[in-house]
Formats: structure tokens, sequence, C-alpha cells
């Protein structure tokens, strides 16, 4: 019978170690194009510390990770690859503060599932691949929720534990501005928790909020720039969300996007987490029983978690602004944690089985995400490497073609995007859909012949669809056809095989 145990937990080891290896490799895989988000990010990073400022208030985020992303360039180098690295890196940290973490509440076996569970989870791994902050943000959040309840158990309290605790705070205000959302959702929290307590608990919660403070203060100096970003740059890509249209993205987010594995993947975790915060031990010690989970740690972080969502999506929703999936970041720990709770008081045969599913499933679900171009440039890039010649004019339409266009394709093109017709290696956002609407297809299409200097092909990499513009770039294509000739698509954009599909229409620059 002994013998048998062991086995079952070399197996449990085995198991789990094996969905962390596999996480950490898939981490560093995908050697796809950089598509929009990642692109303009690698241009924001490529500036100096002096003109960042500049470049983020025609961007609409916080400085924290472009100042990283270029720090960890300028050591390693700017190529997909390396930047890619920087959030793989990060993803393989958050792993590690998982354990940590979990391994304040509960024990080693705990802990490793939780562990497990964030190496494979498809929205991990998607984001410990794209050149986008939100690895940093899982583990700035990780950092957060450690430090904080170092903090709050009072016996061993001390001032290093609420000094980390500020800091990771700060750092996160300045990576994404949605941490206000989780900030007033884990001061409310603290707030609560100081006027229900009395003595040396009470004086603990109340150093915590003045830490909390604390933490602002970085972003005071940076409030500026975010009033001028809220005033002019916002979410002009999208419009805000029905609440449950927020839900059904974050679970699709979860899941590792579309398609029947990720949708399985976002109804296992859905049933996990269900498990783990609808189940408690019962009176006995013996088994488990239906009702709220007894883990207080987990209630806490579930409560901040729901407050962070409901507060964002309000606000979105009530100043009309977008929702994406991956905004759901802030409650991804919980997740993980409440799945990694409810998998463990499963029988210890049932855990293993349903552990090495989950897994399995994961795995195929980030297979078919890593697998699959994000943005169809890099095939259009072929087409006009293959065909073309060196000093063709490239023209995007919309603008949000020309980033990853400009950095797939490199030097040797005359590039232009629509509307304004520079060269698109970054978009700005600075009164964007203002911009957009007042463009005309017409005007634009004859400035772009005056300015064109190819005499040889003109290429127009387009799509309609874009918010803010409408059927504009369709206008604005039929506008070159009457000038040039007709012209020759080359390329069909392909919504179901790349996340930003475009078509490729050559046109003769012999005008």
């Amino acid at each position: 019978m002994t013998e048998k145990i062991d086995f079952q937990k070399s197996v449990f080891w085995v198991v789990a170690m094996t969905g962390i290896a596999f996480g950490v490799i898939f981490n560093f895989l995908p050697m796809t194009p950089l598509w929009l988000d990642e692109a303009q990010s690698a241009s924001i990073a490529e500036e100096s510390f002096s003109s960042l400022v500049e470049a983020l208030r025609h961007d609409g985020h916080p400085p924290l990770y472009y100042f990283l992303l270029g720090f960890w360039a300028d050591l390693f180098g700017n190529s997909d690859f390396t930047l890619r690295a920087f959030s793989g890196l990060l993803g393989c940290l958050a792993i590690v503060m998982t354990w940590f973490t979990f391994r304040i509440h509960m024990g080693k076996r705990e802990s490793l599932i939780a562990a497990s569970l964030m190496a494979s989870s498809p929205f991990a791994i998607r984001y410990a691949t794209e050149v986008r902050m939100y690895s940093l943000i899982i583990f700035l959040l990780l950092c957060v929720y450690l430090n904080f309840y170092k903090a709050t158990v009072t016996q061993n309290s001390n001032t290093k534990n609420r000094f980390f605790y500020a800091v990771s705070l700060a750092c996160l205000l300045m990576t994404h501005y949605w941490s206000l959302f989780f900030l007033a959702g884990l001061v409310s929290f603290l707030l609560i928790r100081a006027m229900r307590s009395s003595g040396e608990e009470k004086k603990n919660y109340k150093r915590l909020i003045t830490w909390s403070a604390g933490a602002c203060i970085p972003f005071v100096f940076w409030l500026p720039v975010f009033l001028e970003q809220l005033e002019h740059t916002g979410t002009p890509w999208s419009k805000a969300p029905r609440p449950t249209v927020v839900l059904a993205l974050t679970l699709e987010a979860f899941g590792g996007g579309k398609g029947s594995e990720a949708l399985l993947v976002a109804v296992a975790l859905s049933l996990l987490v269900s498990l783990g915060v609808f189940t408690r031990i019962n009176e006995k010690g013996s088994g488990l029983e239906i009702g709220l989970n007894e883990l207080y740690w987990l209630k806490e972080i579930c409560l901040i978690s729901v407050c962070t969502m409901i507060l964002g999506s309000t606000v979105s929703l009530l100043t009309d602004t977008a929702f994406q999936g991956r905004y759901g970041v802030f409650f991804f720990p919980f997740v993980i944690f409440a799945s990694a709770v409810g998998l463990s008081r499963l029988p210890s045969k049932v855990t293993l089985l349903l552990l090495t599913l989950l897994l399995l499933l994961c795995s195929v679900s980030v297979a078919r995400e890593l697998s699959r171009d994000r943005t169809q440039l890099g095939e259009i890039a072929d087409v006009i490497t293959n065909e073309g010649k060196e000093g063709d004019s490239i023209v995007f339409c919309p603008d949000q073609l020309a980033p990853a266009g400009n950095r797939v394709l490199g030097k040797g093109y005359e590039f232009f995007s629509y509307p304004s017709l520079e060269s698109g290696e970054r978009i700005d956002w600075y009164d964007y859909r203002e911009r957009n609407l007042e463009s005309s297809p017409l005007l634009i299409a004859e400035d772009l012949l005056a300015r064109s200097s190819s005499e040889q092909n003109i290429w127009l990499v387009w799509i309609d669809g874009f918010d803010s513009f409408g059927k504009q770039c369709g206008s604005f294509r039929s506008e070159l056809s009457k000038r040039l000739s007709g012209g020759e698509t080359l390329v069909n954009a392909d919504g179901d095989e790349y996340y930003n599909p475009a078509n490729l229409v050559r046109y003769d620059g012999n005008k």
C-alpha cells in the first residue's frame, strides 16, 4: 500500500513538473512576425528616455514596461525573438512567484499544482510570447499579493515587507492604467479590515493603507501625462462592451483564444474555480461540503479581483472606452489560485487524472495558438519581397497595419500609411478618431500619387472594418484603381487564419 502511494506521488510530481517544463519551453517558441501591438511596443521602446514620455503622450500607456523593454533591447538587441524573450522571462518568473505566493497559504503539493497551472495556462503563455506588458502585470500582481500577505501577518510583519508591497504596487500603477481599479479595490478592502479590527492588527492595516498611498507617488508625477492621454488618446480602436461581452472576452482569453480546445480550457477552469470557491472542508475535517470556501485569503483575493473587474468594466461602459480580454489579467491570479484549490481538494487519483487531462488540453490550445500567425503581414511581405523591387511604394490602409508592415519589410521601400501618408512605423493615437472621421479617400489618393516617387510598383495593403474608418479603405482602393489601371489582387484577407488579416493589391506605378 505504501509503495502504491509513493508511486502515485512520484507520478504526480512528474506530471506537474512536465507541465511546468513545457510551459517554460512554450514561452520562447513563437517565430511569427510581430503584430500591430507588438510592433508598436517595439517602436516605442527604441526611444531614448528623454523622448519616451513624448512618445507615450501619443500612445496612451504608462512608461515602466517600455523603459524596461528598451533597457533589455540595449543589452540583448531588438530582434523579434529577443524582444519576446523579455516577456518569456517574466512568464518564467511568474511561475516561480506563483509557487512562493501560494506556498504561504498551502502545502507543497497544492503549490506545485498552482505553479503547473500557471506554467501551462494558454493565457499566461500567450502574453509570455508577446511584446506587451501583460506578463509583467501578472508578475507584479503576484509580488503585490505575496508581500501583502507577508505584511498582514502581524507577528511576522516588518517594514521590509511593506516596502516591497509598496514598490510592487507602484510598479503596477506605472505599467497599466487598470491598476488604478485594482488599487481602489485593494485600498477599500484595507479600509474595511482596519475598521473591523483592533489592536496591533488595526495598526498593521493602517500602515498598509499609508504604504499604499506612498505607492501612488510615482504616478502623481505621471498624472499630467495621464490626463492628457485621457483627453486625447483613449481607446479609439474599439467601443465599450456590454457586461456580458466583458465576461465572454475574459473567458475566451483565459482559454487561449478561439477554437474548441480554448473553449474546453475555459470551461474546465470555470468548473475548477467553482469547485475551489464553493466547497469547504466539513466540520469533521474528513470531506467536502457545498458552501463558501473557508480559506479567508482566497476570499480576499476573490473580493479584490472581482471589485477590480466590476469597477473597470463599469468605468469603460460609462466612458465609452474599450475592453479587451487581456484586461482580465487582473482577475487571472485568482483564477489560478482558486483552480489549484479546487483541484487539490479532490481525491488524489482524481486530482492526478484531471491535472493530466487539463495539461494536455492546455498544450493543444497553446500549440494551436502559437502555430497561427497573428498578422498576415508576413505572407504579404513574402509576396512583395519576391515580386517587388527596391524603391517600390507600399501603402497601408488603415495605418494600424503599418507598424507590423514596416518591421517585417525593413528598409528599401517607400512607406505610406492612410490617412496621414507618413511611414507609419508607429501609430499616433492622439485625437485619432476625429482625424480619421475627417479623412477623404479621394483627396488622400490624389495626395499619395503626388508624393510617391516610385516609377515601378505601388503596393496597397488594406482591409475594411477597423473602428473609426468604416469603409474608407475600400473607397481609397477604388480611387487608386481609377487612377492606376485597376490593380491586381495578390493576397486576399484571411480572417480565419490570421488575427490581423489584410489584402494586397499591386498597381503599376507608371502614371
